[in-house]
């Protein structure tokens, strides 16, 4: 795994990142982060969005009594969100067309431990102190892309064959549970219809 993500995130791949900053209930915001966004990079942060909206609106927990005390994502192991996400990708794998590698990194966790300064300090300044009082926990999505050519590696078959499988390493890190220890899950993905 760390091959795979070491040459994705070193090479010329798309970048897209995005962070969605989420209120404990159903409320969640997204700051998208500047980078080299393909469109393909665009297809996949919306599959990843309409799953996160999922989980928010529509989990199991939402009809029980202890509804209110669940956190979807925040609470769930990374195995299953790794696997939920691959899930909601292979539903829709035309969206994929035109990639040959794939790397999702998925963090999720409060804005403590969202990104931390060089002294360990947490990355919050006193003017971002209310918004983070409002929306304390965050999943920060990062999608590196290359297409078919984009490197010696990328594929063994030619770049023309449209059934070409689709190579895709998730990256799932949950702050408080698998800190800087991520679950990885690798699969292929067909992009024929």
């Amino acid at each position: 795994y760390t091959a795979f993500e070491n040459q994705m995130t070193t090479a010329q791949a798309s970048r897209y990142i995005n962070t969605y900053f989420m209120d404990g209930g159903n409320r969640f915001i997204s700051l998208p982060t500047l980078g080299n966004t393909s469109r393909a990079a665009s297809h996949i942060s919306r599959l990843f969005e309409e799953w996160l909206e999922n989980k928010i609106y529509h989990h199991p927990a939402s009809s029980s009594v202890d509804a209110v005390d669940r956190l979807p994502i925040l609470q769930d192991s990374p195995e299953l969100l790794a696997e939920d996400i691959l899930n909601k990708l292979k539903s829709r794998p035309t969206a994929m067309a035109g990639m040959s590698r794939v790397l999702i990194k998925v963090r999720t966790g409060h804005v403590y431990t969202y990104h931390k300064l060089e002294d360990g300090q947490p990355l919050v300044s006193e003017d971002m102190e209310d918004f983070f009082q409002q929306f304390p926990l965050f999943v920060e999505i990062m999608i590196y892309i290359m297409g078919p050519g984009s490197s010696s590696a990328a594929s063994d078959q030619p770049a023309s064959s449209p059934c070409n499988p689709i190579q895709v390493l998730l990256s799932v890190e949950n702050a408080t549970i698998n800190f800087e220890s991520p679950f990885y899950l690798m699969d292929e993905i067909s992009s024929s219809a």
